[in-house]
């Protein structure tokens, strides 16, 4: 509400500050000459920019784009792109113009001369930040009963810990206050919270357990066996996604605990999974090495990719589903872009990574033993070393996750968790609607009853979001536009396709020239033609004749059949 009426103020204010406008001062109208430094949100309303103004929309340019005067011939490709250009331009100013509710701008931790940033221990770190950020970064050592899984809440206010002996604990991360912990005696495989710290899920040792915030068991899944791997939460769809050694994908509804979908992979265990934060689509990792992409409406995989040669070991996909990390069983890190379906990047690992995840900032968490590397820009361009890099001697690292709205990554290992400090990791500006880490006990009951009012069915996981709201083509129509296309692609990689050169002596020089001159008509070569011409012509005269004589001489004697005429 607060940030609705900034937002109203400052567009009323500068729409009355805009060139030729008037406003009243002391019961007169006044007419303004100046013209406002902000007043970019005018802009729509019939206002010029301001030096200013073009600045801050200079930072969000996307380039010069396409020209749609250029496309003389398709009128229809000259509609989409000048519809294209004219959304772009849309969105880089409403960019600019939602600047001025992000008051907060990302730091980065720099080094001078010839530092390294990843030479920085997290003891130099917490020396040179206040004491309230030196609260954040610290260890905690739980030796019996690890390796153990870390979770956050989607506003990053609570962390649930769950080690492989059995022990759970759900706690304030800021400060690492417990409030509850359970010992439920059997294998944890993976943890997750739900919509939010009020409900949690367990992987036990056979079944499915939902706990609330106090850790009194509430529902047990018993249609999971033999036992779930991974588990991935939809937040907006209320799906609560599982895989496991059987290779079954399971989709089941959280709030009325429906089973939504069951879906065989026919590729064996699964013991990665990730879920795209854009489109809902579920991402799998294979022994075969390859990456399968699932939805709850196709008993299918939309799409298969092969990504490494041995068994895929992590799986990491950034906040705008543009780009995915894989790490392989066989020592390598591919980036991948998912929009294209092909490889960006690849990095040689000194051990396999089996654990990745990516900040709301692009950063990229990869951990391959006790060691725990994280690049700061390694996926749209190749990152040339890592941006930090943390150590946990006597450890294995076994998950991680950045924190929500902090600069923050939390690393569970097979001694405990411990959490360390990634300046520029975290997005400094929320949305209250969405996340908000100052929410209150009034403002969290009224946002579960919204979510559920606003619960997106399971038919609108696509791969595309952008097409649920537009008219499905005729089939017959979209197949006969593809088929005409692929014949014009062949027709023209034909028309452009050149001659072989062909090898045993016939492509040399001598021979190229002789092929050269034998298509040049001098005055000899039409003098032979010609000849050659004649003596055809003759010789076709000649055959004629002759034929013409033998049928004039055949025709003055008496048939054989005459004999029968003359009977009759």
């Amino acid at each position: 509400a607060e940030e609705r009426g900034v937002f109203y103020l400052l567009h009323m204010r500068e729409k009355a500050t805009k060139k030729g406008a008037s406003v009243r001062q002391n019961g007169q109208l006044v007419r303004q000459k100046g013209v406002s430094a902000s007043r970019l949100l005018a802009v729509q309303v019939g206002g010029s920019m301001t030096a200013l103004d073009k600045k801050r929309m200079a930072r969000y340019s996307r380039g010069e784009g396409n020209k749609p005067r250029a496309i003389k011939k398709n009128v229809t490709l000259k509609r989409h792109v000048k519809r294209s250009e004219r959304d772009i331009r849309m969105t880089e100013k409403e960019s600019a113009q939602a600047e001025v509710l992000l008051p907060t701008d990302a730091g980065y931790l720099e080094a001078e001369g010839m530092e390294r940033t990843w030479r920085f221990t997290q003891q130099q770190l917490a020396a040179a930040v206040d004491m309230q950020t030196q609260a954040k970064a610290y260890n905690v050592k739980l030796e019996q009963l690890g390796p153990y899984k870390a979770s956050f809440t989607a506003d990053g206010r609570r962390l649930l810990l769950g080690g492989r002996k059995g022990h759970i604990a759900v706690a304030k991360w800021n400060g690492f206050q417990i409030l509850h912990e359970i010992q439920v005696r059997e294998t944890i495989r993976d943890i997750t919270f739900l919509r939010d710290h009020t409900m949690f899920a367990v992987s036990q040792h056979k079944n499915l357990y939902i706990y609330d915030t106090r850790g009194t068991e509430l529902h047990c899944l018993r249609n999971h066996r033999p036992h779930v791997n991974v588990m991935q939460y939809l937040r907006y769809h209320w799906m609560l996604a599982t895989a496991g050694p059987s290779g079954v994908l399971r989709y089941i509804d959280v709030s009325t605990g429906a089973n939504v979908a069951e879906m065989p992979t026919r590729l064996g265990s699964c013991d990665c999974m990730q879920a795209n934060p854009w489109n809902a689509v579920m991402h799998l990792g294979h022994a075969n090495g390859t990456v399968s992409f699932w939805t709850p409406n196709m008993h299918e995989p939309v799409v298969k990719m092969l990504c490494h040669k041995g068994v895929v070991a992590a799986l990491a996909v950034n906040r705008g589903g543009h780009y995915m990390a894989s790490a392989g069983r066989d020592g390598t890190l591919k980036v991948w872009d998912i929009r294209m379906y092909r490889p960006l990047h690849a990095y040689m690992t000194p051990r396999p990574v089996h654990a990745m995840h990516i900040s709301d900032r692009g950063m990229l968490a990869a951990a391959c033993g006790a060691t725990v590397q994280i690049f700061k820009e390694g996926l749209a361009s190749r990152a040339r070393g890592p941006y930090l890099t943390h150590r946990l001697p006597g450890s294995e690292c076994s998950s991680l996750s950045f924190v929500p709205f902090e600069d923050v990554l939390g690393i569970g290992h097979s001694r405990g968790f411990c959490s360390i400090l990634v300046p520029g990791s975290g997005e400094p500006n929320f949305d209250a609607f969405e996340a908000n880490p100052f929410q209150t006990r009034t403002q969290r009951r009224e946002g579960e009853v919204v979510s559920l009012l606003e619960k997106l069915p399971p038919e609108t996981i696509t791969l595309d979001p952008a097409k649920i709201n537009t008219v499905d083509r005729n089939q017959k129509e979209r197949q006969r536009e593809l088929q005409a296309a692929a014949k014009a692609r062949i027709d023209e990689i034909r028309a452009n396709k050149r001659a072989k050169k062909k090898t045993r002596g016939r492509s040399k020089a001598l021979k190229r020239a002789a092929k050269k001159e034998s298509n040049i008509m001098d005055e000899k070569r039409q003098q032979r033609k010609n000849q050659i011409e004649q003596q055809r012509m003759e010789a076709s005269h000649s055959r004629t004749s002759r034929h013409n004589a033998s049928q004039a001489s055949v025709a003055g004697f008496p048939s054989a059949l005459d004999r029968f005429n003359a009977h009759v």
